[in-house]
């Protein structure tokens, strides 16, 4: 009994044995189609942008200083004693404004006596010219004379050589009226150079006379300036941001009196790197930015070469009404390069090397570019036609693989 029961046990197992054996090549043979059809099948799911070209740029922004576009240390353009502050500091004048007068009493002096030696010149130039116009009448009614008395003895010394070639006269009569005709000749000659002399004379008086009254006038004219001098006005109009001196002390002629600033035009000062302040050619459109408010500002003066501490400055004149002295923000733009345009996380480095992914017939296709320009966020490239780049690119890519576009 218990033999057969053995016997069964054995058989069972030789028929599951069997089974086995018949059963596992088979489904090894079914499963291992599938597995390759996966493994053809593959592919990395992707998202794509499409580079266009175009001029990258960035909008940045540093720190600003507020003054006026036109600011003067007003000098005294005389000497003496401060009378009287006629503004305070803080106040707006307008152009030609008196601000300060000093004492006027030594230059109004001065004027007085430039006038009276005007004055003095000028009867000195006339009792000349009469005193000349009065020696000269003689002189000249005596060469009128001689010239008179000469032009008779000439016509007689004539009518002589001619009596005397006919006979009717002798020898020593015609000498005696060629001796005459000399002699009238002489003073004739003698009148006429006592007249030059007096002439020559005379206007070299008058000249001298004439300079004297030309130097008076500028005299005059210099005294006039003096006393208006001790008036000191304000150039331009503005507003009066400091004064230097108070009534009652002396200031010398080109001593500093007060401080004048034009504050309806400002100018924000600004620094920046050398190849930024190069990307900004004068007339290049700014923002600053001021108590939360923005206000238009045009590029007018650069410094072009680095101060010491390698930076350019460069200044910007600003609209609207804002105190000077005061900070401000300047927001500028800078067009950093022309080319592919693409989202910096499309890059790839290896190396030296840096490179996209484009997709190309279905499959991802390592791509070199070089980067013409960076924001950080963007950049500008060359070496793409246009092709569709991955981005973002997934960490396990690699050249070739198939890659399937979602959106």
């Amino acid at each position: 009994m218990l033999g057969q029961t053995f016997l069964r046990g054995g058989l069972a197992l030789g028929l599951v044995g069997l089974l086995l054996v018949g059963c596992g090549p088979r489904r090894a043979q079914s499963e291992a189609p599938q597995a390759a059809e996966g493994a053809v099948s593959r592919s990395i799911k992707v998202r794509v942008v499409t580079p266009e070209t175009g001029t990258l740029t960035t909008t940045r922004t540093t720190g600003a200083t507020l003054s006026p576009a036109r600011e003067s240390q007003v000098g005294a353009t005389a000497s003496g004693k401060v009378l009287e502050v006629l503004v305070r500091e803080g106040s707006r004048v307008a152009a030609g404004q008196v601000v300060l007068r000093l004492d006027p009493v030594n230059a109004q002096s001065a004027l007085r006596n430039a006038e009276l030696a005007l004055e003095q010149a000028r009867v000195n130039l006339e009792r000349a010219q009469r005193s000349t116009s009065g020696s000269l009448a003689p002189l000249q009614s005596s060469l009128e004379s001689a010239l008179a008395n000469l032009q008779v003895a000439e016509r007689r010394y004539r009518e002589g050589k001619q009596l005397f070639a006919a006979g009717a006269i002798a020898q020593v009569e015609l000498t005696g009226l060629e001796a005459a005709y000399n002699q009238a000749k002489a003073a004739a000659d003698n009148a006429r150079e006592n007249l030059a002399r007096a002439q020559r004379a005379s206007s070299e008086d008058l000249a001298l006379l004439r300079l004297q009254v030309q130097q008076a006038q500028n005299q005059l004219a210099q005294a006039r300036r003096a006393v208006a001098d001790t008036e000191v006005k304000a150039p331009f109009a503005g507003v009066v941001a400091e004064t230097f001196v108070n009534p009652g002390e002396f200031v010398s002629a080109g001593q500093r009196a007060f401080r004048l600033a034009d504050t309806s035009r400002l100018e924000a000062s600004f620094r920046l790197p050398p190849e930024e302040a190069a990307a900004l050619p004068l007339g290049s459109q700014v923002n600053l930015i001021f108590g939360g408010q923005t206000y238009p500002a045009t590029l007018s003066k650069s410094s072009k070469v680095p101060g010491t501490d390698r930076l350019v400055e460069l200044v910007a004149e600003v609209g609207g009404s804002l105190p000077p002295g005061a900070s401000a923000q300047v927001r500028y733009t800078l067009r950093l390069a022309q080319g592919r345009l693409l989202p910096a996380g499309a890059l790839r480095t290896e190396g030296r090397n840096t490179f996209v992914f484009v997709v190309q017939d279905g499959k991802a296709v390592r791509t070199p570019v070089r980067v013409l320009g960076d924001t950080g966020t963007r950049v500008a490239v060359e070496g793409l036609s246009g092709q569709p780049v991955v981005f973002p690119v997934p960490s396990s890519l690699s050249d070739g693989d198939t890659v399937e576009v979602v959106q």
